[in-house]
């Protein structure tokens, strides 16, 4: 029994993505200027790859409640996660449902990977 408990703990930690962070004022401002490249779409600076970031969003859109997310708000704080590593751009951006994730029942998962132009 306390096999089964330590594993239905991991399984709901594992199951939570970090939301957006909290940004200060310069942050929020530069927060306006950060560019979301999906994988279609391609650039020509020369950029240099800060990390691989994900963020996810059940905020229930349009109605409330945990049952699904939204990609716009999960785009929105993969954005702030970039600020917040002085990144320019989000770049090979994926959004995707993913099942069970911060309590949800399907949440909007969102990665990328913040770069500096």
């Amino acid at each position: 029994m306390r096999i089964f408990a330590i594993l239905v703990s991991a399984v709901i930690l594992g199951g939570c993505v970090s939301g957006a962070p909290r940004l200060t004022a310069e942050q929020s401002e530069k927060l306006k200027t950060i560019e979301v490249l999906n994988s279609e779409q391609t650039t020509a600076k020369p950029y240099t790859v800060l990390k691989e970031i994900s963020a996810a969003d059940c905020s229930g859109a349009p109605y409330g409640g945990r049952v699904w997310g939204d990609a716009e708000k999960a785009i929105e704080a993969l954005k702030a996660k970039a600020v917040v590593l002085d990144a320019d751009a989000v770049i090979n951006t994926k959004c995707s449902a993913a099942p069970l994730v911060n309590n949800c029942w399907a949440a909007k998962v969102c990665s990328g990977i913040a770069v500096k132009w």
